[in-house]
């Protein structure tokens, strides 16, 4: 699966991809002039994105190459559980949009590790800051260049090193040019061209599954495909259930697995994104940030909302072609099981070689460039905010101008970007797949910070010694889940990272709880009177829309809605386990 032989282009695919070019370069270059001026216009677009701003740019952030490469592969073995990260995702969002945005919005901050530090202490905020750094290098620059170089590689036979080192520089550069201003406007122009590419490619491999042509018989052949009851569809089936769970029968339809899944354990389902999904969209920098860029609340908040209801409907574009794979290819899931998850991470190649014809490929590289350059842009330029702001002038300059910081800033975006490409060449010999990758240490980082923002604004009394000891107790209660897995033979259960994250933030939260209590006292710097969810309901209901149609109460809660319905329609209610 995904030879790297040279993909056939006409010049109308070097046509389209260069006017998609030209067109990027002007936004980038409109909206990142005078952007230089100071770090709040810099880092946080002078706080005057609009909610469709928001809500584009935090879509096209958070939608990558990882998620056409990776969650395509992913699909492919798994079946329809890939989606109920996005799913779970929109959950997420619903919480953070009435429960967390607000408060945001209100410390006026430009990092995360500010707010942190108004509330814990310096200490909790160096703390998070080389967290996020580590994340934002490891996690996300990383398994996107790789990704993409593994994208371009697939398509043009070109050396894979030579993919990632040229992925990285181009899509790195606009955060180094304009700041959060082109990131934000990019990434809405990127996210229109992602969107509309995969989305063709999607119909269009539907139509090639019946010899009608009809989108909606492809679907039903696709779906009847991956029920995996007769023929070669079955024997996949079979040769795959051994490595996926030890309780039976798989279901490749159904978003609630056994406990053992390694994606979608339903011990984790329902716990699990209140560490990863919080940590995702509230303390993870390169996300947040352009909800820290909103002209108030009500935009922010908004933003967010168009945001869910994009996760909501991205399985029909980056699940979907996964499971029109393995109704096309089921074959490849017979071989050595070894290569199966490394080879399944160039299905993505496969299907636009087998269903994007010649004259519509520049498109899709349109599309794999603007899937690297939005999100890797973004992770730049959050990197640099915090590098400046919570590590270079409290420590090394306080009295830093704003030209010194917006200096400093340009050089720490470089200094991301060649250390995400060398994370990305390290990641491309390892034999893993690239969503579980992410996700595996999105599991070991996300619970012990999860924790400290719920008891910080549950909890008056939570302190800098509670959230230090969060922070201990999580990262060793991880990393000590992972050694004894690794040094001994535990249930199939103890492996999932879906079921990891919650005890880990259990543990966290415990700590938090005990550490508070045994040093009660406020760490110096800290808010006198800090706010919480209990004594703060007029920030709370601030921006919540005055009419039906820019309520934020209805559109979360249809959102809501349509959410549980599409989890109850892939479940064993209407697909049982066979």
């Amino acid at each position: 699966m995904g030879a790297h032989s040279t993909m056939a282009m006409l010049p109308l695919d070097y046509i389209e991809f260069f006017i998609f070019l030209a067109v990027l370069c002007g936004v980038g270059i409109v909206s990142g002039r005078g952007e230089r001026g100071s770090a709040n216009d810099y880092f946080l677009a002078g706080r005057r994105l609009p909610w469709y701003a928001v809500g584009g740019s935090y879509v096209a952030a958070n939608v990558s190459t990882e998620h056409f490469i990776g969650l395509v592969g992913a699909s492919y073995i798994l079946g329809v559980p890939t989606a109920l990260a996005q799913w779970q995702t929109t959950l997420a969002e619903i919480i953070i949009v009435f429960l967390f945005v607000p408060f945001l919005i209100r410390a006026r901050i430009v990092t995360v590790p500010q707010y942190l530090s108004a509330r814990f202490g310096p200490g909790v905020r160096m703390a998070f800051a080389l967290l996020t750094i580590f994340a934002n290098i490891t996690i996300f620059m990383a398994a996107v260049m790789y990704a993409g170089g593994l994208a371009l590689s697939g398509f043009f036979g070109w050396p894979l090193l030579a993919c990632i080192i040229a992925t990285g520089l181009f899509a790195g550069g606009w955060a180094v040019y304009g700041g959060l201003n082109t990131v934000a406007w990019t990434g809405v122009f990127t996210a229109i061209v992602k969107i509309g590419g995969v989305t063709l490619l999607t119909v269009l491999a539907l139509k090639a599954m019946t010899p009608s042509g009809g989108i909606i018989a492809g679907f039903v052949t696709v779906i009847r495909n991956n029920v995996a009851d007769h023929g070669i569809w079955h024997r996949a089936l079979l040769a795959s259930a051994p490595h996926l769970t030890h309780y039976g029968a798989y279901n490749r339809l159904s978003v609630f697995q056994p406990p053992d899944h390694p994606l979608t354990p339903w011990t984790g389902t329902f716990f699990g994104f209140l560490a990863v999904g919080v940590w995702y969209g509230v303390m993870n920098q390169f996300i947040v940030q352009r909800v820290l860029g909103a002209r108030d609340i009500w935009h922010a908040r908004m933003g967010m909302v168009m945001a869910g209801y994009a996760k909501l409907f991205l399985p029909l574009i980056i699940v979907l072609p996964g499971l029109i794979l393995f109704s096309r290819h089921p074959e490849f899931m017979l071989g050595d099981w070894s290569d199966v998850t490394h080879r399944a991470d160039g299905g993505f190649v496969v299907l636009v070689r087998e269903f994007f014809p010649a004259g519509l490929r520049g498109l899709l590289l349109a599309v794999l460039i603007c899937a690297v350059q939005s999100t890797v842009s973004s992770v730049v330029n959050a990197t640099a905010a915090i590098l400046t702001l919570d590590i270079y002038v409290p420590l090394i300059n306080p009295a830093a101008s704003e030209r010194a910081k917006v200096r400093f800033g340009i050089w720490s975006s470089l200094a991301a970007i060649i250390a995400g490409i060398c994370m990305a060449i390290a990641i491309s010999r390892m034999n893993a797949g690239i969503y579980q990758y992410m996700q595996t240490i999105n599991a070991l980082v996300a619970p012990p910070f999860a924790a400290i923002l719920w008891m910080g604004l549950l909890w008056k009394r939570t302190n800098g010694a509670g959230a230090i000891a969060a922070i201990i107790a999580g990262f060793t209660a991880g990393i000590g889940l992972k050694l004894i897995g690794y040094l001994w033979t535990m249930p199939g259960w103890f492996y999932p990272f879906g079921n990891q994250a919650p005890l880990c933030l259990l543990v966290s939260v415990l700590a938090c709880l005990a550490g508070t209590l045994a040093h009660p006292g406020r760490a110096p710097g800290t808010e006198e009177n800090p706010i919480t969810f209990w004594n703060s309901g007029e920030t709370l209901r601030a921006g919540l829309g005055d009419k039906w149609y820019n309520s934020v109460i209805l559109w979360a809660g249809l959102s809501l809605a349509m959410t549980l319905v599409l989890m109850l329609v892939f479940s064993p209610v209407f697909f049982p386990t066979r």
